[in-house]
């Protein structure tokens, strides 16, 4: 059996919208990535209508918006998932991974760890050595409502002299709370998420599991290109002043130029050299790190055989392999039931989105039919109409006829009244006339109230009354 090339999943908590925009930056390749090719960016791909650095940290917000109970102090704003795997394993650089299959794979598992209306950009990135697949989830939360039990003081002391205490049951509405640490807040989780990843997608896609108990710190691009760039610097660097020195042999090159000259073939010819040695520290570590991780999974195997030697000290061979295949179902079933739960829950949470938008839909549309009856009244309302309507009815209308061409004729007819100031508020006049149609011997249609050049006939100001007023 062949060795399969472990599977890379790593996961970074954004706390800051600083934080957000400098990945954000390097994902859109807004700011300089020093190990991707540029040549080969026009590869890179999104998978969700976020382009840039900025469409990320609106699509953040607009989720952030739907948080209805109190945060953290500093809460993880979104959570950035990357997953590749190392360059051989991929098809085209000598493996039999295909990139975009593991890729989709890997976005469902995320999908349904953290529900697909969480997952607010992807991004895969095809000019590195290897392909990538970046993920930004907000790490919300959707608590149904729920009855918890509390322990409160209720007044008074017992006979021993303590604070009487009482326990009472508190109801606690349905939430939507912002916690990465629901998903990934403890070591525990962070492997479970791992050995999860191994074995819903990794696995279909000839990939291993890294080492669990690992002891290994990760060291980074940069800090790699950093060691070889000191490396270099402090072993090559010929002067001129030190070739000024060797007479006339090299006259027909000034100094500068066969320093530069001779540096250059210097650097070539030892590169391999100085990298070699610039990076036997961290092989040194690694190799330390790998130890460690052995001891680690040593102990932990010696500890499991202790612990299992006291249920399986007298069955037969036999008897323990019937155990062995009873805690593999018990351990399918678990697994299975989790994923239907978590299947439940997905749909629980697109239909509760589903029924957010027809909701926003149904208001958009009572919001638009109001504008329409509203319209409609004013096309024919006199400027004692306006006038009578309530105070926050008259201020929405006179926006409407200061914004809407269809009303212009309308507007005229309001701004030559008396009966308002050029904001629309009522005068002294217009409170009159108003206070006038109340006089019942002031009942006829036509107002004496109102100026001969303004006389009208008064209609109730139900006509500027819309649905739902």
């Amino acid at each position: 059996m062949s060795h399969q090339p472990p599977a890379i999943l790593r996961m970074t908590k954004l706390k800051t919208w600083s934080a957000v925009a400098t990945s954000g930056g390097h994902t859109w390749r807004t700011l300089t990535v020093p190990h991707a090719d540029p040549e080969r960016t026009h590869l890179n791909e999104d998978w969700r209508p976020v382009t840039s650095p900025g469409a990320l940290r609106a699509a953040i917000e607009q989720r952030l918006a739907l948080v209805t109970a109190a945060a953290a102090k500093s809460p993880v704003l979104c959570v950035e998932y990357l997953i590749t795997a190392r360059t051989e394993a991929f098809k085209g650089y000598g493996g039999e991974v295909d990139a975009p299959a593991y890729f989709r794979d890997a976005l469902a598992f995320v999908e349904a760890r953290h529900g697909a209306s969480n997952v607010v950009a992807v991004n895969v990135q095809n000019d590195e050595a290897a392909p990538h697949l970046v993920v930004y989830v907000t790490p919300l939360v959707e608590r149904p409502a729920r009855t918890v039990r509390k322990s409160v003081f209720a007044g008074g002391r017992d006979e021993n002299g303590k604070l009487k205490r009482v326990t009472k049951e508190i109801r606690w509405p349905a939430e939507v709370v912002l916690s990465a640490d629901h998903y990934n807040g403890t070591p525990a989780k962070l492997a479970a998420l791992q050995t999860d990843f191994a074995e819903k997608v990794a696995a279909k896609h000839g990939l291993a599991r890294g080492l669990e108990l690992s002891a290994a710190s990760h060291t980074t691009n940069k800090q790699h290109h950093e060691a070889l760039e000191r490396a270099l610097a402090g072993h090559i660097g010929l002067t001129p002043e030190v070739l000024a020195r060797q007479g006339r042999l090299w006259s027909k090159e000034t100094p500068e130029t066969q320093a530069g000259r001779l540096s250059e073939l210097i650097r070539d010819h030892y590169a391999p050299t100085v990298a070699r040695a610039a990076t036997a520290g961290h092989d040194r570590r690694r190799a330390n790190e790998m130890a460690e991780t052995a001891r680690r999974h040593e102990e932990r195997y010696k500890a499991v055989v202790t612990e299992l030697a006291a249920f399986t000290e007298g069955l037969s061979a036999a008897q323990q392999a019937e155990v062995k295949q009873a805690a593999s179902q018990l351990r399918r079933e678990n697994e299975e039931r989790e994923r239907r739960e978590a299947e439940q829950a997905r749909q629980q949470r697109e239909e509760m989105e589903r029924e957010r938008k027809r909701e926003a839909m149904r208001e958009m549309e009572r919001i638009e039919q109001r504008e329409r009856a509203l319209v409609k009244g004013l096309k024919t309302a006199t400027p004692l109409d306006f006038a009578g309507a309530d105070e926050a009815t008259r201020r929405e209308c006179w926006g409407l006829l200061a914004s809407r061409d269809d009303l212009a004729q309308a507007f005229e007819r309001m701004t030559v009244s008396p009966y308002f100031d050029s904001a629309g508020h009522l005068t002294d006049m217009g409170r009159r006339a108003v206070a006038s149609t109340t006089d019942p011997a002031a009942s006829h249609p036509t107002r004496t109230a109102e100026p001969e050049a303004h006389t009208t006939h008064y209609v109730p100001h139900s006509r500027l009354s819309g649905p739902g007023m």
